[in-house]
């Protein structure tokens, strides 16, 4: 049998061939390239938002962190209700109309001691049934007093609420079913001197005479926790004690007992979480810890972890995230916080110092200060952090920011002050009738007069220097006050069953003393600040309820490079600035390799590696680690 031969491809085919084979090799490589680009942004995205972002710095498929497979719960304020009676209305009131209302109200009068018979209260012009509502924050203890808002019923014939006082009430939650509205169980008690919306409003409104605030007046007679909710498909006995145990190795509270850990596994799903003393204040920064905190990780990631965190903490873009999630892990990271507090940039300085005061440590309070007076976007989280640290330097950080020209870096350094020790003679005061607190800074500030709208009715004199002018007149039925020309100050009253006479200097302080004895209180005292303010026969400015905002957005010194902060205390405190999808452009369809000429292809793959190598350089990845991740 004769031999086969088998004739070779021509020349043209074989070099058809081998090109096809080089361009496929060379489209392999390039999607893999691109391919790890794609692993780079998801990892720098965030499955929930809000609490729940990435570094990306980080291996996150390595670290399993509470937020991938956990919910909070808590977080939102609980809203409760009830019905009141308003007295003390000087014939402004209108008799309480038939129905369930009246009922309600009646049974909640026969539990408490009242002048005369609850039915003839309610028919009297002397009083007025309102809606009261109120918001149980995040984490409020029993105890702790809220402001309630009054609403006036439909159908009122009551013409004002000013001067009147809300008798002692309940409040519940409440369920609207059907046509009727079902009551839950007690949550508060309230009481207190109502203050309508017409002492704050400038612009003339009748509506805001029959409605209103009672500063402090809701008494808390519930604990409000947080809890974890672990995810359905990854809820097990097993995954709730390894959570618990990393979140009581981290943070525990003083009991009857001792230490306890403030996690509690109540079941395979539900963790339930006590609050540490230093986030009474900031809730929201408590549940953002919790959520970032990494459970069941081996030491040598976390080592691995905490130095790709100390990377990005000195990114100003990264370094709000990278601060919580070094705040997570405690007393070890105490030394890569530190260092950063040396960073040029405010905002890695400010993130630093901020876990750092969580932690107890002072080494970052002359940085909180300088956010506090500086910048207006971080100022509430400042003054927070300080509130939270026991030291003599957050004392001195604190006095000193009640020198500033801000009002509301002024008068939020007062209430942080206050929070952390009522007694300090910085803030000392006294209350006037029981019906305002009235405090006097005497130091070398510009002259400032403020009304507080939220928290307690109190009346700060910052620099005790300020004076009514020699014109100043004010008058309203049953009361005159007059400036003389001698520097001193008449008061007057005129009623038929009483009348008070009296005369003072001409100091602010002096004056709101002196009408509070002659019988009136935080209303009418706003309204003739108001009046002297406009008549220009006030020596200061007036300010009314000037708290540094929450949520206001950061700019940096780049424009390019803005940052927003949220500074909220119930479900945020820092948010990651800008994604990672932001700056890296992946196609949506890659091209057929075999349509593309072998030089334009090898192109491509060169700008694609160019592109990724840009991108590592951004998300401050080191280049080894990354190609050891595309070689896996």
């Amino acid at each position: 049998m004769g031999s086969i031969k088998i004739k070779p491809f021509p020349r043209a085919l074989r070099q058809t061939t081998k090109r096809r084979i080089t361009n496929c090799i060379i489209a392999m490589m390039c999607i893999i390239v691109l391919g790890g680009c794609q692993n780079l942004v998801s990892r720098g995205q965030s499955r929930e938002g809000g609490l729940l972002q990435t570094t990306e710095t980080e291996n996150t498929s390595e670290t399993k962190y509470v937020a991938r497979i956990c919910k909070m719960a808590g977080l939102t304020p609980q809203k409760i209700e009830g019905i009141a009676l308003v007295s003390n209305l000087n014939g402004t009131g209108s008799a309480a109309k038939p129905g369930e209302l009246r009922k309600r109200l009646l049974r909640d009068l026969e539990t408490i001691e009242t002048p005369v018979p609850a039915e003839e209260l309610l028919q009297s012009k002397n009083t007025e049934m309102v809606l009261v509502k109120g918001l149980l924050p995040a984490g409020v203890r029993k105890g702790d007093r809220f402001d309630l808002e009054i609403f006036p019923l439909n159908g009122t014939d009551a013409t004002s609420l000013e001067g009147g006082y809300i008798q002692k009430m309940r409040l519940r939650t409440t369920k609207q079913l059907g046509g009727t509205v079902k009551e839950g169980h007690l949550q508060a008690l309230g009481k207190g001197r109502v203050l309508t919306h017409s002492a704050f409003e400038t612009r003339a409104d009748a509506s805001n005479q029959l409605s209103g605030l009672v500063l402090g007046g809701g008494t808390s007679k519930v604990d409000r926790d947080l809890a974890l909710l672990i995810r359905t498909g990854s809820k097990s006995i097993r995954t709730s004690t390894f959570i618990s145990a990393a979140i009581n190795e981290r943070f525990t509270i003083s009991t009857s007992s001792g230490l306890e850990g403030v996690a509690n596994s109540k079941t395979d799903q539900v963790i339930e979480l006590k609050i540490p003393s230093q986030y009474r204040h900031n809730v929201g920064r408590f549940a953002q810890i919790i959520s970032n905190m990494a459970y069941d990780e081996p030491a040598h990631l976390k080592a691995n972890r905490m130095d790709a965190l100390e990377a990005s903490l000195h990114n100003p873009l990264t370094a709000g995230l990278s601060a919580i999630r070094l705040e997570a892990m405690g007393k070890q990271a105490l030394p890569t916080l530190k260092r950063a507090l040396s960073n040029s940039d405010l905002q890695v300085r400010f993130a630093a110092a901020q876990s750092l005061a969580y932690q107890g440590m002072n080494d970052g309070v002359d940085v909180l200060e300088t956010a506090a007076r500086m910048e207006p976007a971080f100022r509430w989280q400042a003054l927070v952090a300080l509130t939270t640290l026991e030291s003599a330097a957050a004392d001195v950080a604190l006095a000193n920011l009640l020198n500033e020209q801000s009002a509301e870096t002024r008068y939020g350094a007062f209430r942080a002050i206050r929070k952390r020790n009522p007694r300090s003679p910085l803030v000392a005061g006294q209350w006037m009738s029981h019906d305002f607190k009235l405090c006097v800074v005497d130091n070398q500030a510009p002259p400032l007069l403020h009304f507080s709208r939220s928290d307690i009715a109190e009346i700060v004199v910052f620099n005790d220097s300020q004076t009514f002018g020699d014109k100043f007149l004010y008058v309203e039925s049953g009361l005159t006050v007059k400036s003389k020309s001698d520097g001193t100050v008449s008061i007057a009253t005129y009623h038929s069953d009483d009348s008070f006479r009296a005369t003072c200097s001409d100091r602010v302080s002096d004056v709101i003393q002196t009408v509070a004895q002659a019988g009136y209180g935080y209303e009418t005292l706003l309204k003739m600040a108001r009046l002297a303010m406009k008549e220009g026969t006030l020596s200061g400015r007036l300010v009314v309820g000037a708290t540094p905002k929450v949520g206001r957005v950061y700019q940096s010194q780049a424009p390019s490079e803005a940052v927003t902060h949220s500074n909220s205390g119930e479900s945020t405190a820092d948010r990651m600035p800008q994604k990672m999808a932001d700056r890296i452009t992946i196609p949506k369809r890659l091209p057929n390799p075999s349509k593309l000429p072998g030089e334009k292809l090898r192109s491509r793959f060169k700008a694609g590696v160019e592109n990724s190598a840009q991108a590592i350089k951004d998300a401050s990845v080191k280049p080894a680690s990354w190609w050891s991740r595309v070689r896996e």
